[in-house]
């Protein structure tokens, strides 16, 4: 990883942006053929259970359509973690069908409602035997955890997609780079170091081309 280019956007199918027939051709009217468009699954707590598994089938089969190469999901923590190992593993397979891996990512502690721990991933991981199923790690979540070694550490092989953005180390704010305490440049060095070749995925609310200067500034860096 020697410089970040724009060659991918991440869209969220979730209200009020819902994937539909109509909004898949739209976007890929404005897209460069050579951009890819990949998928955020909905994320809304009211969702688990037996329709969260229905509406992500919806999600895997619009990203299809979109030929994306992957979906992120915030996976529901059941009270028995196999069923949540049983979902994803179907998902997973649904989603091979498409080409397309399907992501995990690691949410805050405090949202017990989903896979959020290094233990979580560990169960997961140790579990699950789908080659599609992977992690795309949430710095900024790690961060306000503490969990961002652990998660490079113990998990770098499944790594397929990165979230960047900063915060205060508290709070999920989604700040531009700089602009918080996240160490995201030990981050990239780190993923540099083990010669990642995934996706990184600017999460900024806000001068979101301004990040993306500094993140090749700071690869830029590396080579003198």
């Amino acid at each position: 990883m020697k410089s970040v280019r724009v060659n991918a956007w991440e869209v969220i199918d979730e209200k009020p942006n819902e994937l539909d027939v109509e909004k898949i051709q739209g976007y890929r009217r404005a897209a460069p053929s050579s951009l890819a468009i990949n998928v955020h699954g909905p994320y809304n707590p009211l969702t688990f259970g037996h329709f969260w598994f229905k509406r992500m089938e919806v999600t895997i089969s619009l990203a299809g359509l979109l030929r994306s190469t992957h979906v992120v999901v915030h996976a529901p923590r059941y009270e028995n973690l196999d069923s949540t190992v049983e979902s994803l593993e179907k998902l997973s397979h649904m989603a091979s069908r498409f080409g397309i891996n399907l992501l995990v990512e690691n949410c805050m502690s405090r949202e017990s409602a989903y896979l959020s721990g290094i233990e979580d991933f560990v169960m997961l991981f140790d579990t699950a035997s789908s080659k599609n199923l992977g992690l795309c790690l949430d710095v900024g979540h790690a961060y306000v955890d503490g969990s961002i070694d652990g998660f490079l550490r113990r998990f770098y092989e499944k790594i397929m997609n990165v979230h960047l953005h900063d915060n205060d180390g508290l709070h999920d704010l989604h700040l531009p780079l700089d602009a918080g305490k996240v160490p995201w440049r030990r981050v990239l060095d780190v993923l540099c170091k083990r010669g990642y070749e995934g996706f990184v995925t600017l999460e900024c609310k806000s001068k979101v081309e301004e990040s993306l200067n500094k993140i090749n500034e700071a690869l830029l860096g590396r080579l003198w």
